[in-house]
């Protein structure tokens, strides 16, 4: 090769010789993507080891992610300043709070103690009933429900229970009152400063996109923010209206624990079909209660009918109504495949692993819509 070849040719001598010898490990693009997918999986398990540290974080962040078109919007539209509007959602949320706390904590708590009360009747009269042995379950649930009645905040303590033993003795001494100060108190505080700069903390991790690449990431991003966000947003406002419907409907046909069993089904169906397993407890409940009380004679007629007919109206209603005006099928993902993701979400990582499942799995169907279904497809057709 002449020298004014070399000149000429300089620039993809120089890049055939990095792509040969002289070429990094990091200039291959799987070794990249291996480590970014590696480093993703770290994060993931190292945040799930800490979950009673970062627990809190998370939950401020979602609920910043869930606020900020409001926030946003307020701050476009009529030029609120971002802290004035955060403020008044914090008010707005402690009144109502405290309000429906004042309302329902008697409820909830009268119920609890009578509860507490009438479980070893309950588990006796199944023993009797049916020859079931239940010694050491009545015993380990009426400890259970004893410390529930002296301390009802307890059972929040496992939640933050790696909190607990990363401080030692301190965690163990302080105890409830600490895990109660990290959601009343860190939650507000973590979600204040995210929600206030939350735009801010988007556009910086905009700048590090590659630019070649940034258009259509921002577009995989934007779908999966509306999967997201979608999902969430829906399926809270659904569970706070179908858990006050479940409540009234269950007190009204005279369901035993009725606010227990409207509030644990609102919280449930924040999860789909999760709410399921309230029918047959709401019908036992009622069935334990007769056949405690009555001295033997049962109506099953009263006992299969009246907690069945709340239940399914408030389905009805949710199918037919609440989810296609509020969610609007926002996962795009079908009903067995819904059922299959929360089943593998639970058994891989719990209560999170429910809750978090249909998000993570409609983010990767979009990443495989996008990335990998277009190249097989190609492959396909070259091949």
């Amino acid at each position: 090769m002449s020298l004014d070849s070399k000149i000429h040719a300089g620039p993809e001598c120089d890049d055939a010789g990095k792509s040969g010898s002289e070429r990094h490990l990091w200039d291959m693009a799987a070794v990249r993507e291996l480590f970014w997918i590696g480093l993703a999986a770290f994060l993931v398990w190292f945040g799930y080891e800490l979950r009673g540290v970062f627990t809190p974080v998370l939950v401020a962040l979602l609920l910043a992610y869930l606020v900020n078109p409001l926030v946003g919007g307020a701050a476009y539209r009529w030029h609120i300043p971002r802290p004035v509007t955060i403020t008044a959602l914090l008010v707005i949320v402690a009144i109502v709070g405290a309000a429906l706390v004042a309302w329902l904590g008697p409820i909830v708590s009268e119920q609890v103690q009578t509860l507490a009360k009438k479980t070893p009747q309950y588990l006796q009269r199944v023993t009797q009933t049916y020859g079931v042995q239940v010694g050491t379950v009545s015993e380990q649930f009426n400890t259970l429900l004893t410390r529930l009645q002296d301390d009802p905040l307890s059972i929040l303590q496992p939640l933050f229970l790696g909190t607990s033993q990363a401080f030692g003795v301190i965690g163990q001494v302080i105890g409830t009152t600490t895990e109660v100060a990290l959601i009343l108190v860190l939650i507000p505080i973590y979600f204040f400063f995210f929600s206030w700069h939350f735009d801010e903390m988007m556009n910086t991790v905009s700048r590090f996109l590659p630019l070649s690449r940034k258009e259509r990431t921002l577009r995989i991003i934007g779908r999966m923010d509306q999967a997201v966000s979608g999902f969430f947003r829906g399926r809270l406002v659904i569970a706070i209206i179908t858990g006050i419907l479940f409540g009234v409907g269950w007190a009204l046909t005279d369901v035993p624990y009725w606010g227990l069993l409207g509030i644990a089904t609102g919280v449930l169906n924040i999860i789909p079909y999760a709410s399921a397993v309230a029918w047959p407890l709401a019908i036992a409940l009622k069935y334990l209660d007769a056949v405690t009380g009555s001295g033997g004679s049962v109506d099953w007629l009263s006992i299969a009918l009246w907690p069945s007919v709340p239940y399914l109206i408030v389905q009805f209603i949710d199918g037919w109504l609440l989810t296609p005006w509020i969610q609007s099928q926002s996962t795009d993902m079908s009903a067995v495949t819904v059922l299959i993701v929360i089943f593998i979400g639970g058994a891989m990582a719990g209560f999170y692993g429910l809750l978090l499942a249909i998000p993570v799995a409609a983010c990767l169907k979009i990443i495989l819509e996008e990335l990998v279904v277009p190249r097989w497809e190609r492959w396909a057709a070259e091949h």
